[in-house]
């Protein structure tokens, strides 16, 4: 698989855990902290809000390991999108328990 194709795996599997994660939970509760004034407090967007910060958490946490792997180790760019995919992966499989 190419690097943007892992790149695109990685991004699906962290837009699939913001819908399942238990996260989106916390995240619903803390939405006074993180929701513009501007926007109204309705279920739909504050659902949408959390379930996109918990994706863009699952893309960060999930590039640690792969960043220090290539940072460390000299990997390529596939091998660490690999270790990328692999992260968002064991993620989502957190979510799931």
């Amino acid at each position: 698989m190419t690097p943007q194709g892992l790149f695109i795996a990685t991004v699906a599997l962290c837009l699939v855990n913001g819908l399942i994660s238990p996260m989106v939970a916390v995240a619903w509760h803390l939405y006074p902290v993180w929701l513009p004034e501007m926007l109204p407090p309705t279920r739909e967007i504050v659902f949408y809000g959390a379930s996109l910060l918990v994706s863009t958490g699952t893309l960060l946490l999930s590039a640690v390991p792969a960043a220090v792997a290539e940072r460390v180790g000299g990997l390529s760019q596939r091998a660490a999108n690999g270790i990328w995919l692999a992260g968002a992966a064991l993620l989502v499989a957190a979510g799931l328990r």
